[in-house]
This record gives structure tokens, sequence and C-alpha cells, in this order.
């Protein structure tokens, strides 16, 4: 609650001219927003421009949905908002007035949310919250590496942490019925196969590409390239699929070859602009609000009390939403820990930290499964 509180108060400090109202079902940070917006300037044209300012701030503090985020946004809010002005779609001059030497202009705008949720600089501010997660790209394609790049690019152009593409083709160039596995989709392969490659999240998939007769060119010599691309999101931490999306792309060329290697770079672009970047963005949100699971095991936990006060330093710990104990025995205690952020970031939280006359030391780091010793 008091974190709630204090959420409440930076984003009051930040959007003064800002309503809110108590979300039914969830709040949604998607579609078009009208906000009312009011702006002084030396001119009628910089009294519109703080106006349209105000507007964008508040749209933002609609998509900003955490108090680390919040906090993020308060060291770059210039950037932010001027980067977001193209999020206000239009709006309507309620009153603009001279007063002496300043101009006062009120407007009615229509801000896009998801123009400001896919903005760059608003995804830099969550990539920073989430850590900014490592993501390997494996998708498997016939005559080529087109849909990987395109995706590649699409994910770095985001401000994303990739490993290193050739690291991944070395990879692709193995044959191992592991890697098969991983990138024909299966989850706790695809995660295994991430993990340790030191990625948090892998992309995998495959493209199928093909030459579609087409009676409008038949007479031309141009070729009708056909692709259709699956991709699936895991997460490496948990072995969980964040989405599982599919596109489809076509281009023309006079060559067989060009014209499928366009249209499976026009297939990951479709792929990526909407239904998967969406999803991803989606699961990073979910895990700052709500926060990921992560096993615990503290092992040379000596009595009954001991146990009791380790877990207690735990539920303490800044970021834990809760500690469930799952079992106690042999000197073992076994936890699930709900926390908001990285596994690595909950070890920095915990590592050294005094339980009674003993400490936490975190001595593995495998996915979600976190061990720990009480020395």
């Amino acid at each position: 609650m008091k974190n709630l509180l204090l959420m409440f108060v930076f984003v009051l400090l930040l959007f003064p001219h800002a309503t809110f109202s108590a979300p039914s079902g969830g709040a949604k940070t998607t579609g078009d927003k009208t906000v009312t917006a009011e702006g002084n300037g030396a001119s009628k044209q910089d009294a519109l421009l703080q106006a349209k300012r105000a507007a964008v701030e508040e749209g933002i503090g609609v998509v900003l949905s955490s108090q680390t985020e919040v906090e993020n946004f308060m060291l770059k809010k210039d950037k932010v908002i001027t980067q977001s002005f193209g999020s206000v779609r239009s709006f309507n001059t309620l009153k603009e007035e001279q007063k002496g030497d300043t101009w006062y202009v009120k407007i009615s705008a229509v801000v896009s949310l998801d123009s400001i949720t896919a903005d760059l600089m608003a995804l830099k501010i969550l990539l920073v919250s989430m850590d900014k997660p490592r993501t390997m790209v494996l998708i498997q394609e016939e005559g080529g590496q087109n849909a990987e790049s395109t995706v590649v690019d699409f994910l770095q152009s985001k401000g994303f942490d990739l490993v290193d593409p050739a690291q991944a083709a070395a990879l692709m160039a193995k044959d191992d019925p592991f890697i098969r596995k991983a990138i024909e989709g299966d989850p706790v392969a695809a995660a295994k196969l991430g993990a340790e490659n030191g990625a948090e999240y892998v992309v995998v998939g495959s493209v199928r590409k093909s030459i579609l007769a087409n009676e409008v060119i038949k007479d031309t010599g141009m070729k009708s390239g056909q692709a259709s691309l699956t991709l699936k999101v895991v997460n490496c931490s948990n072995g969980r699929i964040v989405a599982t999306k599919s596109a489809t792309g076509a281009s023309v060329h006079i060559a067989d070859d060009i014209a499928k290697s366009q249209a499976a770079a026009k297939a990951a672009t479709n792929l990526m602009d909407k239904k998967l970047f969406e999803a991803i963005v989606t699961s990073f949100q979910d895990t700052i609000n709500n926060g990921a699971n992560y096993e615990v095991v503290i092992s040379g936990v000596k009595s009954y009390g001991l146990q009791k006060s380790a877990a207690k330093i735990l539920e303490d710990t800044e970021g834990v939403v809760s500690v469930t104990k799952r079992s106690f025995g042999s000197g073992k205690l076994e936890l699930s820990v709900l926390f908001k952020g990285s596994a690595e970031s909950f070890c920095d939280h915990i590592d050294n930290k005094a339980v009674d006359e003993s400490k936490l030391v975190v001595t593995n780091i495998a996915g979600n499964r976190i061990a720990l010793n009480l020395q």
C-alpha cells in the first residue's frame, strides 16, 4: 500500500493537470485517449506547443504503470515527451486568449496510447525497469537469414540488448538434435539453450518460402514469392511461453530466390510491427507490475527458528511481493518468491544479508532457480 501511495504522489507531481479514475477490470493502456490540456507562452504558437506537451505528459502518465517507470521517466522526461509528440493525433482549441505579453491556450487532444507505448524512449524506460534483459533470436530459414536479420534489426532499433547474432548463427550451423528441438519450439529446450548462452528471453521459429503462381504477373516474367513465419518467445528463467504468433509476406521479383527472400523479410516485419512486439512489451509490463516467480533453495538452515528468520528476511527485501514456503527439512528450505525484477537483481538484494548471526550467500543461479547458503 505504501508503494502504491508513493507512486500516486509521483504521478501527481509529474502530471498536475491529469484526472484519474478507478480502473474496471484492469487499466486500459491501448487505443486513443482524449485529454484536456492547457499551455502558456510568449506567443499563441508557443502556448499551443506547451498545451500539446501537457497532453503528451498525461498520455505517458497513463502508460507508465510502476513506481520504477515513473522514477526513470523523471530522469528522461524532456527527451521522452519530445520523442512522443507524434502521439497527438488531433486536437480542438477550446479557448485561447492573450493577457499582456502571455498567451493562454486550452485544447482537447486525442492522444495515441499505442504510439506512446511503442515509442523508443518510452520502451527504453521499460527495458531499464526490466534490467535490460538479453534476447537471443534463432530462426530456421532455408536459403538465407532474411527473417532473422529483420527481427534482429527491429529489436535493436527498439533498444533491446541482444546475444551476438554471430553466436546465434554458430548454434544454428550445428547439427545438434537439442538445438533443433529448441528451434522447433520446445519451450524447455529453448529456455535451456537461451540460458546457456546468456539470454533471458529467446525468440525461436522457422519460415517457409515458396513461389506461387500468379495470373496477374504470369506474362511479365516476374515471380511471386510467398513466406509464412511462425515465432515463439520463451522466458528462459521459467520456460514459459510469452507468445506464439504467425504472419505472412509476399514479394514480386524476376528471380525466385530474391522474391522468396524479400517475402520472408516482409513476413518478419509484419509479425514484429504488431503481433509479436506487443506481446513482448505486454509480458514485460506484467513482470514489472506483478513480479516474476523464482524458486529459491536455502541450504545450511539448521533450525526451525532459523528458517522462519530467513523467510522473513526475504519477505522484507525490496521488490519482493510474496514468499511461499514449499518445504523444510534436512537443513534445506525451499521457497517460491515473487519478485519485481530479474534473478540477478534479486540476488543483488539478498547476497550477504544477515540472518540472525549468519548471512545469506548466493551460490548458484540457473534460470528461475536460485541457490543460497546460510553461513
